[in-house]
C-alpha cells in the first residue's frame, strides 16, 4: 500500500502527463487546421485562375468571333465611338447555354465622379438561386469587363498595335482599337462579408482614370477581405485585307 506521500507525488505525476498530452493535442490541432487553410487557399487560387482562363477561352473562340465584333457584340459595343469612355460588363454563368447576350450586359461608366449604370443584368450577383455562378457547386462568379483603351507615350510605342502593310486610308479600313478585358473571379463562399457587400463591390468599373472618390471591383473586394483574383488580357481589333 501507498503512503499519503507517494499518492501526492502519483497525482503530481498524472496531472504534468494530462497538461503535457493537453499541450501536444492543441498543437497538433493548431498544426492541423494551419495545414488545412493553406490547402484551402492554394485550391482556392487555382480555381480562380482555371475560371479565369476559361473565360478568356470563351471570349477568343475563333468560331465566336464574327459575331462578337459586330455592332452589338462583345467587343463591337465598346468599340462604338460614343461607349469609348464606358465598359462593357457581362457575368460568365454556367448554367447559361449563350455567353454573351446584350440584353444581360452593363454599359458602365464614370459620369462626372458618379458612378453610371445602364442596365443592371451584367453584374455577377450573389443570390440564393446561385444563377450568377460558374459552375452548380456556387464555389466562384467570374466578372468580365470590356473597354477600349487609348493608347500614350507611357504605355505603348508609337504605331506598335498597328498591323503591317496596310494603309488605313487606302485601304479603308477601321480604325485599330485596343481593347482591355479584365476578369475578376470571386469566391463569396471564403469570405464572412455579407451578400450585399460583395454585391456592392461587383457594380463597380474594373479601370479608373485619374483622381476619383470612387472604387474599382479590386479595390473592393481588396478592402473588405474578400478573396478574389483578377486577370488582364489586351486585344487589338482591326480588319485583314487579303488581294484574290
Amino acid at each position: 500500500m501507498m503512503n499519503r506521500s507517494q499518492r501526492g507525488s502519483a497525482i503530481i505525476v498524472v496531472l504534468i502527463a494530462a497538461v503535457l498530452l493537453t499541450i501536444i493535442g492543441a498543437m497538433a490541432i493548431r498544426s492541423g487546421i494551419f495545414g488545412l487553410r493553406l490547402a484551402t487557399n492554394s485550391q482556392a487560387m487555382h480555381i480562380m485562375d482555371q475560371n479565369n482562363d476559361a473565360s478568356l477561352f470563351k471570349i477568343e473562340d475563333s468560331e465566336a468571333i464574327k459575331s462578337y465584333v459586330r455592332g452589338t457584340g462583345l467587343f463591337g459595343v465598346p468599340k462604338l465611338i460614343e461607349n469609348r469612355d464606358k465598359e462593357l460588363v457581362i457575368c460568365y454563368r454556367g448554367s447559361s447555354s449563350n455567353f454573351y447576350q446584350l440584353s444581360k450586359a452593363s454599359l458602365v461608366f464614370n459620369d462626372s465622379g458618379n458612378l453610371s449604370i445602364d442596365n443592371s443584368m451584367g453584374f455577377c450577383q450573389v443570390d440564393g438561386n446561385k444563377t450568377d455562378f460558374v459552375s452548380g457547386r456556387g464555389a466562384a462568379m467570374t466578372q468580365i469587363s470590356i473597354r477600349a483603351s487609348g493608347l500614350t507615350a507611357e504605355d505603348d510605342e508609337a504605331f506598335s498595335h498597328y498591323q503591317e502593310g496596310t494603309d488605313n486610308e487606302t485601304g479603308k479600313l477601321d480604325d485599330v482599337v485596343r481593347l482591355v478585358v479584365t476578369t475578376t473571379t470571386v469566391m463569396p463562399v471564403l469570405s464572412e462579408e455579407s451578400d450585399e457587400v460583395i454585391n456592392g463591390c461587383m457594380r463597380n468599373l474594373s479601370y479608373l482614370d485619374g483622381n476619383t472618390a470612387q472604387e474599382t471591383v479590386s479595390e473592393c473586394l481588396s478592402k473588405k477581405n474578400v478573396p478574389y483574383k483578377t486577370q488582364v488580357s489586351e486585344y487589338s481589333l482591326g480588319q485583314l485585307i487579303k488581294k484574290v
